[in-house]
């Protein structure tokens, strides 16, 4: 079905505030995008991104910020609604960046911890509902919403997000296209 996406929301991708979660030079392929829309969830995922990586791959803070929520207590592999680990990382606006699926153990801040776009944060997994292993990326207007109204309007609602540190883009990232993390200036 088609999603209704305006690519005028989005900002220009070489004056973006966000860089890639993942390490400068690495490339990783980006499955879904806009398919997070349904109906049934007024919307609330319509700019996350999936990004299938190995267990343990390195994730990268994509914008500074403070860290307010941790969990990195479930297994990989284990399908289980709100077995999703995780940090998420509220930034100046307000916003709250949530890197999900991460590994057990997996998490390299604790709350409070102030990082900075590019810190190694967290190491990737397989944990909660996963299709496999990838890193599930979102930037909610506020929060943290933690479980089990983790994507409840109107905290849930998620931002159009592009990253400065890649090829240019215009619409968000494209399911389908490989992305490189280039170097960038903080």
């Amino acid at each position: 079905p088609t999603t209704p996406v305006d690519c005028s929301v989005f900002a220009n991708s070489r004056e973006s505030v966000y860089v890639l979660p993942f390490a400068v030079g690495q490339q990783f392929r980006v499955s879904r995008t806009f398919g997070h829309y349904t109906p049934l969830n007024g919307g609330v995922g319509l700019y996350a991104v999936d990004i299938p990586m190995p267990v343990g791959t390195g994730i990268h803070a994509a914008r500074a910020g403070v860290v307010v929520a941790v969990e990195e207590r479930f297994a990989n592999g284990d399908r289980v609604d709100f077995h999703e680990n995780w940090v998420m990382v509220r930034h100046a606006d307000g916003t709250v960046a949530r890197y999900i699926h991460i590994t057990q153990d997996g998490a390299l801040v604790a709350v409070g911890d102030r990082v900075e776009a590019g810190q190694l944060i967290a190491q990737s997994g397989d944990s909660g509902p996963s299709t496999g292993p990838h890193l599930h990326f979102d930037v909610q207007t506020c929060g943290p919403n933690l479980p089990p109204g983790y994507n409840q309007p109107p905290c849930g609602q998620t931002v159009p997000v592009s990253f400065r540190n890649t090829e240019i883009h215009t619409c968000g990232l494209e399911a389908g296209r490989t992305y490189t993390a280039h170097p960038f200036e903080p």
